[in-house]
Order: structure tokens, then sequence, then C-alpha cells
């Protein structure tokens, strides 16, 4: 079960990369918020065994954060649909500074949104030290589109 709360949002990513349309995005995207929160939920009745020779494993605080995460996730990710559906794929103007800038697509939006949760159920159930390091420079990676997501120079530099 720790693998599928994994590899879900990882297909899931790959499919929206490759996806077109933004409704289908959008849809996939809360989809699968759904599924993982279910995932995490059926984790605390029965706890899941250990995989890939203990390196992960769910043990009462790492189930506890993961909860933490599903729950944060699966309320962005419905708040999310609401946002992207009202966000132009044209150019913005900025009337402070007088600039045009554009949004990335959709499909990279979603993308990254379910990498940052995979890479993030990765943190809560690694027992490696290397493994929870190498996750955590994951969810950095996959946040930065996140935070470019106008394409603003502000953002890059938040980024």
């Amino acid at each position: 079960m720790i693998i599928a709360m994994i590899v879900i949002p990882l297909l899931a990513a790959v499919v929206a990369f490759a996806w077109r349309g933004g409704v289908g995005c959008r849809a996939l995207l809360a989809a699968t918020a759904l599924a993982h929160s279910a995932l995490t939920a059926l984790a605390w009745v029965n706890t899941p065994a250990p995989a890939l020779d203990g390196w992960l494993e769910l043990d009462t605080t790492g189930l506890l954060f993961l909860s933490i995460v599903s729950v944060l996730f699966l309320t962005s990710a419905l708040y999310c649909v609401g946002y992207l559906a009202q966000e132009r794929s044209t150019r913005h103007y900025d009337l402070v500074e007088r600039v045009y800038f554009s949004n990335e697509p959709d499909r990279i939006f979603t993308g990254c949104m379910l990498l940052f949760l995979a890479s993030m159920t990765l943190v809560t159930a690694s027992q490696n030290f290397g493994l929870l390091w190498v996750a955590v420079e994951a969810t950095t990676l996959a946040s930065a589109p996140l935070i470019y997501f106008h394409r603003h120079h502000r953002s890059l530099e938040a980024t």
C-alpha cells in the first residue's frame, strides 16, 4: 500500500504532463487527491506492511504526518480546480510594473502538484536518511514550477 501511495501520484503526474486539455488535468488532480486520501484513511485502519526491505514504513508519526499532508493536499487540489478554471491562459498585464506576463499551462501546474504529493509521501514513509534527503530535495524541485506559475520576474525571484 505504501508503494501505491507513491506510484499513483507519479503515474498521474506523467499523464498530466502529457495531457493537453485543462479540464481533464483538473479532474485528474482532484481524483488523485481523493484516492490518496482514501489510501491514507485505509492505512489508519489497516497498518501497511513495510516495503522495499524496510526502507519504506509508516510508523505512527509518519502516518500522522502523511494524514496532514493528504488532507492539506486534498484541500489545495480542490481549491486548484476552481483556481485553474478561472486563470486565463492569455497574457496578463501588471498595472504596477506595466509589463505583460503569461501563466504556465495547466498540465505543468497539475503535474508538479502531483509530483509534490508523491515526494511528500516518500518523505513521510522513508526509513533511510539518504532516501529521505532525496525525497526532500524532490519536493523542492517539484515546487519551483508551482511558484513560477505566473511567469513573472517576481515569481522567478521567489523561485
